[in-house]
C-alpha cells in the first residue's frame, strides 16, 4: 500500500458523471445505427430496393420484395474495403489507411408454391435464407498534437472522483492504474478527490482502430396475390463480431523530463464483444399499376445478448520514488469479461419505385429511427440501465435514411446509380453541425442467360468530431480540450455472382 502524496493543479470538472461500468450509450448507438451492404446490385443502387423488390439483401429491409422472385435464385457476394481516416488536432494532421476482403452477401431465395388461377387470383409464395451483412464496424482514427490547454489525466482524476483506490485495488478501471503507477494521487482522502502533476503542454496521440460487422442471418416468407399485393416477413439472427484496439499516450516535448523523471506514458485498450440478437421484420408492396409501386416496412427493435472481453494495460516511463525508498509500478494491467444485452430501436421504411416500360426504373427509400428509445439492459443494474436510459432520451433524436437508386438496361447490360443520406442522431447542434454521411454508388451488370455478374462500387464520406476526452475548467466552464476533426472515407468494391433455376 503506497503513501498519499500532494500535488499543485487547477481545479476541473469532468462533464459527464463517473461510472465504473464498462457499457454506455455509445455502444447502444454502435449496434443501432446499421448500414446494410449486400448485393453488388443492391450496393450499386444505393440499396433503394425496398418496392423493387427482387434481391436478396432487401430481404433485410422490405422482406415483401421476396414476392418478385420468379425463380430460384442463388447469389454470392465478395467485396474489398479500403479505408482512410484523417484528422485534424490542435493543428496537426494526420492520416490512418487501412484494406480488407470480406464475403458480405450469400444466400438463396426457392418459390415454393405457383398458385393456379381460382377465381381470377394468383398466388406465389417464396422462401429464403442466407446471410446478409448490415453494419461495417471498420474505422480508424489517428490524432496526435501538443495540447496547450490540459492533459487526460486530469480528466481521469476528474472522472475517478469517489473511488478509494488504495483500498479497492483490483477494481478495473483506467484511474486505478493511473493511481497504481504514481500518476494520480488523493487532494481528499475524505471524499476521494484525485489530482495529476501532468498538465498542458503535452505531446498526445491517440489511435483507434475498430474491426467487424454485424451479419444478419435471415429467413424469409412471402409471396405476392394476383401480382398487385407484395407481402414478406423475416426473422433476422444479427450475429455481432465487434473488436477495437485504442491506444493513448502523452509525453514531454523535444526531450524534457517534469517531475518523477517523468517522460511518458502509454495506455493501452482493447475490446472483443460477440454475441447475437433477434428480430422481426414485416413488409407490404402495393402495384396498383405495372409503372409504379410503393412499399412499407416495420422493423422491430432487435435484443442482442453480448459477452464483452477487455483489458487495459498502462506503462509508464518516470521513475516514481516513495518515501520509504521503494519504486512504485511502471506497467499495470487489468482484465475483465461482462455478459448484457440492450435493445435496439425499431425502424419504419416507406419506398416508392417507378419503372420505365422493361428497360428503367427509378426509386427512393425514406428510413426512420427514433434513437431515443435505445435501452441497455444489465441485469441486476436497475440503477444504471436507468442512467443510460436518462442519458440516451437527453442526447439522442429521430433520424433517417434517404436511399436513391436508378438502372437502365441496354441488352445484356445493366447501368446503375445510386446515394445514400444520413441524418445525425445527436440532438446537441455543435455536433450535428461537424457530423455529416453521405454515400454514392454506382455500378454494371451483365445478364448471360441464366446467370449475371455484377460489379458495384460505393464511396461512403463522413465528417464527424472526436472527443478525445471531456474537459472544462470549473472555475470559467470553458473546455480545457478541443475536439478532433475527423473525415472518414470508406471505398467499397463488390462483385456479385447470381444463378437462376
Amino acid at each position: 500500500m503506497r503513501k498519499s502524496r500532494y500535488f499543485s493543479t487547477l481545479l476541473f470538472l469532468l462533464i459527464v458523471p463517473a461510472s465504473l461500468m464498462a457499457q454506455d450509450d455509445a455502444d447502444l448507438l454502435r449496434y443501432s445505427m446499421l448500414n446494410p451492404v449486400g448485393t453488388a446490385r443492391y450496393n450499386a443502387m444505393g440499396g433503394a430496393f425496398g418496392a423493387l423488390g427482387a434481391n436478396f439483401t432487401a430481404l433485410s429491409t422490405n422482406p415483401a420484395g421476396i414476392g418478385f422472385f420468379t425463380r430460384h435464385e442463388l447469389t454470392l457476394t465478395g467485396s474489398i474495403v479500403s479505408q482512410n481516416g484523417n484528422s485534424e488536432y490542435y493543428g496537426s494532421r494526420n492520416s490512418l489507411n487501412k484494406s480488407s476482403f470480406a464475403i458480405p452477401q450469400g444466400g438463396g431465395v426457392f418459390g415454393v408454391y405457383n398458385g393456379t388461377r381460382e377465381k381470377g387470383r394468383l398466388w406465389n409464395l417464396q422462401i429464403g435464407f442466407g446471410a446478409n451483412r448490415v453494419k461495417d464496424f471498420n474505422t480508424n482514427v489517428y490524432a496526435k498534437a501538443v495540447n496547450p490547454q490540459s492533459s487526460y489525466m486530469e480528466a481521469v482524476a476528474a472522472r475517478s472522483a469517489g473511488y478509494d483506490f488504495a483500498v479497492q485495488d483490483n477494481l478495473a478501471d483506467i484511474g486505478n492504474l493511473a493511481y497504481q503507477t504514481g500518476l494520480l494521487d488523493y487532494t481528499d482522502t475524505v471524499n476521494m478527490f484525485y489530482e495529476t502533476f501532468l498538465g498542458k503542454g503535452l505531446q498526445q496521440k491517440r489511435i483507434l482502430q475498430e474491426n467487424g460487422n454485424i451479419t444478419e442471418m435471415v429467413f424469409s416468407f412471402g409471396g405476392n396475390w394476383s401480382d398487385v399485393l407484395y407481402f414478406g416477413a423475416t426473422l433476422g439472427i444479427p450475429v455481432v463480431d465487434y473488436s477495437s484496439v485504442s491506444t493513448i499516450e502523452e509525453s514531454t516535448v523535444g526531450g524534457a523530463v517534469l517531475e518523477h523523471s517523468f517522460r511518458s506514458y502509454t495506455l493501452n485498450q482493447s475490446k472483443d464483444v460477440n454475441g447475437t440478437g433477434i428480430n422481426l421484420k414485416l413488409g407490404l408492396i402495393y402495384k396498383p399499376v405495372p409503372f409504379f409501386r410503393v412499399g412499407l416496412a416495420f422493423h422491430t427493435p432487435t435484443r442482442y445478448w453480448l459477452k464483452e472481453s477487455a483489458s487495459a494495460s498502462l506503462a509508464t516511463d518516470m521513475n516514481y520514488e516513495l518515501a520509504d525508498y521503494s519504486v512504485l509500478s511502471k506497467y499495470e494491467r487489468f482484465n475483465y469479461i461482462d455478459h448484457y444485452s440492450l435493445v435496439t430501436p425499431l425502424k419504419g421504411v416507406l419506398s416508392l419505385g417507378f419503372l420505365i416500360r422493361n428497360f428503367g426504373a427509378v426509386a427512393i427509400e425514406g428510413e426512420l429511427t427514433d434513437y431515443r428509445q435505445m435501452r441497455m439492459d444489465i441485469a441486476d443494474e436497475v440503477e444504471y440501465n436507468q442512467y443510460i436510459q436518462d442519458i440516451v432520451r437527453e442526447n439522442y433524436r429521430l433520424a433517417g435514411v434517404v436511399r436513391i437508386g436508378t438502372e437502365w438496361k441496354v441488352s445484356v447490360m445493366s447501368f446503375r446509380a445510386g446515394y445514400i443520406w444520413q441524418s445525425c442522431p445527436y440532438k446537441d447542434r455543435t455536433l450535428r453541425e461537424n457530423w455529416s454521411n453521405h454515400t454514392a454508388t454506382a455500378g454494371i451488370g451483365i445478364a448471360l442467360g441464366r446467370w449475371n455478374i455484377d460489379f458495384g462500387f460505393m464511396a461512403d464520406l463522413g465528417k464527424r468530431t472526436d472527443d478525445f476526452y471531456y474537459l472544462i475548467d470549473g472555475a470559467t466552464g470553458e473546455p480545457l480540450v478541443q475536439p478532433a476533426k475527423l473525415n472518414l472515407s470508406k471505398y467499397l468494391y463488390t462483385l456479385t455472382v447470381g444463378v437462376r433455376f
